[in-house]
This record gives structure tokens, sequence and C-alpha cells, in this order.
């Protein structure tokens, strides 16, 4: 199975109804989830994978990306039955083992939600676009297959001014264990999640 890799690109398909005349069309009704998008030996994005595991093959194939890898992204989508048209795609940091370079410097977070594959979290970072902030987890014990993991969050030089919007997705094949106890520092205190995982 490949792993999914982060999605550095940002990519934007325009609603094709939209240059119809008909100006009085509704707009589609926009999915927003976090999804996988497999390519094959060619490069070209032709399904997404939804986090209940439920494929859909896109109208829309994308192409001159990767060849053979799996991106992780917040796909804006409309769906009919098994098919589904691309609106836009942006890329999702994964988390891996930062316990190395762990630092710990705050953000707000939205939700924290997991699924089969992932952990998935919507953080709300301060930011003024002057430096490249970089995520991560940081092991701090295992006990009894209960790991304690930390968000590892690195503001790098830029500066805590507005908000921002950030999705971040951690592989639970990351952590063999059964329990996982997620300690986030914000801008109000420390946060804690305890996640079961299946054994």
């Amino acid at each position: 199975m490949r792993k999914p890799v982060s999605l550095t690109l940002f990519l934007l398909f325009l609603c094709l109804s939209s240059c119809h005349d008909d100006d009085d069309a509704p707009y589609p009704s926009i999915i927003t989830e976090m999804v996988d998008c497999p390519t094959d030996d060619e490069g070209t994005m032709t399904s997404i994978l939804l986090d209940d595991d439920t494929r859909l093959t896109l109208t829309n194939p994308q192409t001159g990306l990767k060849k053979d890898v799996t991106y992780r992204a917040l796909a804006g989508f409309t769906r009919e039955t098994d098919r589904a048209t691309l609106y836009s795609l942006t890329g999702v940091p994964l988390l891996h083992d930062s316990t190395a370079v762990a630092q710990t410097d705050p953000t707000n977070v939205v939700s924290l939600w997991r699924t089969s594959r992932y952990l998935n979290l919507h953080l709300l970072p301060k930011t003024q676009g002057q430096g490249q902030h970089t995520w991560g987890y940081i092991v701090d014990s295992m006990v009894d297959r209960h790991a304690y993991l930390r968000l590892h969050h690195r503001q790098d030089c830029d500066p805590t001014a507005y908000s921002t919007d950030v999705y971040v997705s951690m592989p639970l094949t990351e952590v063999d264990a059964d329990t996982l106890t997620f300690v986030i520092e914000t801008f109000t205190g420390t946060r804690e999640w305890v996640i079961l995982l299946d054994p």
C-alpha cells in the first residue's frame, strides 16, 4: 500500500457551469472533506478516497502530478452517487515523528477527530505570513500500549498577528498503540484528547 504524501500544490478548479449563458443557474452544493488522492503510473489522479473508505471516480481527472503516490488533501467537490467533480484541492501536511526537533509553539484548535486511517486536526495558528510553520508530533512516552503524544509546532519567525485555518493529518499507522493521548499547547493553555484506537 502506498504511503500518503503531503500535497504541496494548491489547485483550484473553476465551476464549468459558471461559464454558461444561464446566470440564474444555482451554484452547486460543494462538499468539503479530507481525502486521499492516489495517482497512477502516469501521474494522473482519477479518483479520491474519502475517510469512510468510499472511493469516488473523478469526472475531471487531474494530470501532471507525481507518479504512484497518494496525496493528502482538503477537497471541495460535488458528488453524484460514486462520481465526484473537483472544484478545489488544498494540500494537508502529514504529521510525522518530530521528537528530535521538538517545539511546542501555541496554536488554537477548532477540532480533532479520528477516522479509520487518520487523526485529523483543524488548527487555527496565528500568522503574519512571514515564516514557514512546521508540524509534527512528539512522543512523550508509551505505557502499556498507551501512547502519549504532543503536537510539534514551530512558528519560525512568523509574528502571531491574525488567525488562519490549517488542516493536518497524522496517519494512524505511525502509532502502535491501543489508546492515544494527544496534547496541544494553545494560546489559552494546554488541551488534551484521549482517543481509543483499534487493537
